[in-house]
């Protein structure tokens, strides 16, 4: 049986729905002799501000129980300009899709680097970030404001015609208004979601183990929260949903696309094995091949209420 995996996102075909998530994948350099980009629908980058940004003083990233990560870059970058000179090269356009991740503390920075970004021929779109948790400015304080998502959409929707997915928060306590907010605004799709904030701290020492107390928590115990977002979400829009929370095999992606992803992100787990996407992509052929499904997305949506 011959498993179709191909994806529709408006005018653009991916090849599978499997992604890179934000900030796990760089802007592909680190990844170039490693990656098998046959098993990835595209990649986002990490994001790219309208300044350089230094990032969070170190130590930057911690490993925790039961697969987690909390990492505080801090959304470290060239900035838009730095990237335009010495990364725009790295992508790996005509290998597979490009979405560019993008970041800022005002709709007017938003702006100023989408448009900017315009200029890069083969990108196929961006991934708008309102929701980072772990910078002390913008992040989760325009994430949790609808009239700040609407217009930050609004402006970049006006900005590009190219396609645009937006990231939310897991945060807010209600996923719909925001989802709701986005779409009317003109986002093309949604990705749920980004980290949740956390901590940890050396005992011993009596001291946190990261530099900035607290950052972005990842991986596998992200996943449930990350599951109910995409399946509230996908009862409220009519939009693709780029699920992003907890994904390491198959059957996590089998889940995702059940409760309503049309694409799946696999973030954390590049770290620990950047081979993910081959082996993720076979795990689900495997589950699809045992329930005779042909088409990955007749899967899409097809959660079974109990009975």
């Amino acid at each position: 049986m011959n498993l179709d995996t191909t994806i529709k996102l408006g005018g653009l075909e991916l090849r599978t729905p499997l992604l890179t998530g934000s900030g796990t994948f760089g802007y592909g350099d680190e990844f170039k002799t490693v990656m098998d980009y046959s098993a990835l629908g595209g990649i986002v980058t990490k994001s790219i501000s309208p300044q350089p940004r230094p990032g969070n003083p170190p130590p930057r990233i911690c490993e925790t129980g039961g697969g987690g990560i909390i990492n505080s870059i801090g959304l470290a970058n060239p900035g838009v300009d730095g990237f335009l000179a010495d990364k725009v090269g790295c992508l790996p356009i005509g290998q597979t899709r490009v979405f560019l991740s993008v970041v800022g503390d005002s709709v007017e920075d938003f702006v100023t680097v989408v448009d900017k970004l315009e200029s890069v021929a083969g990108v196929d779109g961006y991934e708008i970030n309102v929701s980072c948790p772990n910078v002390r400015h913008g992040g989760l304080s325009l994430g949790g404001d609808k009239d700040a998502v609407k217009a930050i959409v609004s402006a970049v929707r006006s900005t590009t015609h190219r396609f645009v997915s937006v990231k939310l928060t897991p945060h807010h306590p209600a996923v719909e208004p925001m989802a709701e907010a986005a779409v009317k605004a003109g986002a093309d799709a949604l990705t749920l979601t980004n980290t949740l904030i956390g901590m940890a701290i050396d005992v011993e020492k009596r001291k946190p183990l990261l530099g900035t107390v607290t950052g972005g928590y990842s991986g596998p115990p992200l996943k449930p929260v990350a599951l109910a977002m995409v399946w509230r979400a996908a009862q409220a829009v009519d939009v693709p949903i780029w699920a992003s929370g907890g994904i390491v095999n198959g059957l996590d992606g089998i889940e995702f696309l059940l409760a309503g992803a049309t694409c799946l992100q696999l973030g954390s787990v590049l770290f620990a094995d950047p081979y993910a996407p081959g082996r993720v992509l076979r795990e689900m052929e495997e589950y699809c091949l045992r329930h005779r499904v042909t088409k990955l997305t007749d899967l899409i949506g097809k959660l079974e209420p109990r009975r």
